[in-house]
């Protein structure tokens, strides 16, 4: 493995008493100074924190405000109608006191109501008036500050809009510029399990670790990613974001794919529970394994369920989880600038993932066949002239449309068809990235 350091020789001659007691100063001094980077991080923490929640106190001051804003507006219908009716009422009285002379007390009681109506509704209608505008005047701003702040993650600068950041409303970024470059997507390299089966027999499924070759494997992948990114980013620095599932096996992937990349290109990395195999019981007897397995086939190997494990149903419940917070926090700017997302995850789960982002059906998943181990599958960019149209983003495009599996992926994984590398919300067989199928959807 890279980075292993060989033995020394047998025959070295024993360290001088001084160079022990020099090497325990040492020792104690890195901890010394390591203990004070930990309370200057612990430090740095707090003021973050602080700095979120006030950041949290404003978007809900933002909130009551524009909440404030819709009352003004409905109590101004309110007052309208009000005077409207009041002016007709009134003027009902002036056309009966021109039939009917009535007295002089009544005649001038009338002219007042007549005068009193229209300066209500006058009223009334300014009221709404300088409530829409400064409706309109905010939102304006919001979208100045919004072009004009720096890529970055766009809950930390005040500027979170849910409507953006929820498949209720489509899920669609209001600034393209925050989507990742690519996604990634790496099934975890060779286990002892995939070399054999008995070892779920004596260790658990999540600590089941790599063999040396698996490794190899990692590290290999990770030099590949590497090419990839830096053809991709020219001179830009590429930088990465790792998801991983917590599985031991996974966590040692994403360990040796890191060892290709310099320190200050991996952006963060975060450990995700839904990103672990299917459950398939707890420590796995063999025969029963077989038994069971015999039984999936006679009930549906999608639908059935392990004892003490999962189905491929629920592994498909809890990805919807996950992809719509990625989605979310794609949207959000957490990914922006020139960087990719790698997902360590297992073959069946990734299957998943993608049939959860392409909309495959049970059928389309049943086709297709796990990827190689330690084999990355790229999720690319739609070419950039999909994402604009005149007056601004196409809205009605979901942000899991801006991607399709590349063509060397579709290579990789088996029984995936051209038709499976993409998708849309557009009504089957109009596809809204082609110009021509665009003129037959409804504007946005």
């Amino acid at each position: 493995m890279r980075g292993c350091a060989l033995s020394a020789p047998a025959a070295a001659q024993e360290p001088q008493l001084e160079t022990v007691d020099a090497v325990d100063a040492d020792a104690l001094a890195a901890v010394d100074a390591a203990q004070d980077d930990v309370e200057q991080l612990r430090t740095e923490l707090g003021e973050l924190r602080q700095l979120l929640i006030a950041q949290a106190r404003l978007v809900q001051s933002q909130q009551r405000n524009i909440q404030q804003l819709e009352t003004a507006v409905g109590q101004s219908v309110v007052q309208t109608s009000a005077a409207a009716a009041s002016a007709a009422a009134a003027q009902e009285a002036a056309a009966a006191a021109v039939a009917t002379p009535a007295a002089p007390g009544a005649a001038a009681s009338g002219g007042a109501a007549r005068s009193s109506g229209p300066a209500i509704l006058g009223g009334g209608a300014g009221a709404r008036s300088q409530v829409l505008e400064s409706v309109m005047e905010e939102e304006a701003r919001a979208n100045l500050l919004l072009q004009q702040a720096p890529l970055g993650d766009r809950r930390l600068l005040g500027l979170f809009d849910a409507r953006y950041h929820s498949t209720a409303w489509g899920a669609s970024p209001k600034d393209f510029r925050v989507l990742p470059k690519r996604i990634f997507l790496v099934r975890h390299a060779e286990s002892e399990g995939n070399v054999d089966n008995i070892a779920y027999t004596y260790l658990p499924d999540p600590r089941v670790p790599l063999t040396a070759r698996g490794w190899q494997q990692a590290m290999s992948a990770g030099d590949r990613l590497k090419a990839c990114m830096d053809e991709a980013s020219g001179e830009e620095p590429s930088k990465l974001f790792f998801y991983t599932s917590p599985y031991l096996r996974s966590r040692q992937t994403y360990e040796g794919l890191a060892m290709a990349f310099n320190p200050d290109q991996v952006q963060g990395v975060q450990e995700e529970v839904q990103l672990r195999e299917q459950d398939f019981g707890n420590f796995q007897d063999a025969e029963g394994k077989k038994r069971e397995k015999a039984e999936r086939l006679r009930f549906g190997r999608f639908f059935y369920r392990f004892p003490n494990g999962e189905s491929g149903a629920d592994v498909y419940d809890r990805m919807t989880i996950f992809e719509d917070h990625l989605v979310r926090d794609i949207n959000a700017g957490r990914f922006a600038g020139n960087t990719s997302l790698v997902l360590v995850t297992h073959g069946l789960a990734l299957r998943i993932f993608l049939m959860r982002w392409f909309h495959w059906t049970v059928d389309q998943f049943m086709s297709v066949f796990n990827p190689p181990n330690a084999e990355p599958l790229m999720l690319e960019r739609v070419p950039d002239g999909y994402e604009a149209r005149q007056g601004g983003p196409v809205a009605w495009i979901h942000t899991k449309a801006l991607y399709r599996l590349s063509d060397g992926s579709r290579e990789i994984i088996k029984g995936c068809t051209e038709e499976m590398c993409q998708t849309s919300w557009a009504p089957r067989g109009i596809n809204p990235l082609d110009p021509a199928d665009r003129l037959l959807l409804p504007d946005p």
